[in-house]
């Protein structure tokens, strides 16, 4: 019989550890939904009624939905923004089950703008980079994890008491069929020695050029380089093309550690 390693029971170090960092994780959730809900509180206007609200969903009134939002990014971060949905703005709405069964509510309305992940940088065809800003949507489909939840029948039942046009219910499900899915895990985990050649040469390159540099930002600046030096040397054309891809190698990976100390910051 073997004996059982003291070091891993229930008062051992690591257990200690594992119940303080799982401690604390609850105790920062709970700080952040008292923070949400605080903050919601002072986006009502002189008169506006409560309808429903739950932890983790948007707060319901008797003539909008209130949606939070957290920025994550500096210099903002940790700011909260909210952005409503008033009924009124509502055209059509459909009712839906993810492929477990979840509800949702998908809502068809006038353009409205909410705080999304964009990239912080453009150039020609190329973007990179990530910043918060405001993206216009004319569709916003919330999610449930059961279909009691007090916000998902606020808002059904103000929508149906305004005679909302309503659409057929739709469902979202994975791409393909489970064996399908399954199959291509199974063909990735025996992957051939050239898919893993490949794969590995595209990792690299994502690490040296951090992001994906698209052939027709790629090709364009071997042009505005390459006939230059065409007509200087022919043979200075290949050296001005490799040129040309360390500038965007240093260009990219400095733009990649700028924005990590950003985020860092």
């Amino acid at each position: 019989m073997f004996a059982r390693d003291p070091t891993l029971g229930p008062g051992s170090e690591p257990s200690r550890e594992r119940r303080r960092l799982r401690r604390e994780a609850l105790e920062r959730r709970e700080r952040w939904i008292a923070d949400r809900e605080a903050f919601l509180e002072t986006q009502l206007e002189p008169g506006e009624v409560v309808v429903a609200k739950s932890r983790h969903q948007p707060l319901v009134t008797e003539r909008r939905i209130l949606m939070p939002h957290q920025l994550q990014l500096p210099p903002r971060r940790g700011e909260w923004v909210c952005s409503s949905l008033q009924f009124a703005e509502i055209t059509r709405w459909s009712p839906g089950r993810r492929h477990d069964h979840r509800p949702l509510l998908r809502l068809e309305h006038a353009p409205s703008a909410r705080i999304a992940y964009v990239p912080a940088h453009h150039l020609l065809w190329f973007a990179w980079g990530n910043a918060e800003d405001p993206v216009m949507h004319t569709t916003t489909t919330f999610g449930f994890s059961r279909d009691g939840d007090p916000v998902l029948v606020a808002i059904r039942e103000r929508l149906e008491q305004a005679n909302v046009p309503s659409e057929d219910p739709f469902v979202i499900r994975p791409a393909g069929t489970r064996e399908q899915r399954l199959g291509s895990s199974i063909a990735y985990l025996r992957t051939s020695p050239v898919r893993q050649a490949r794969f590995t040469v595209r990792k690299a390159a994502h690490e040296l050029y951090r992001g994906q540099l698209s052939w027709a930002v790629r090709i364009a600046s071997w042009l505005v380089v390459a006939v230059p030096a065409w007509f200087v040397e022919p043979w200075l054309v290949l050296p001005a093309i490799a040129l040309a891809e360390v500038a965007w190698i240093v260009g990219l990976q400095w733009l990649w550690r700028r924005d990590r100390d950003r985020r860092g910051g």
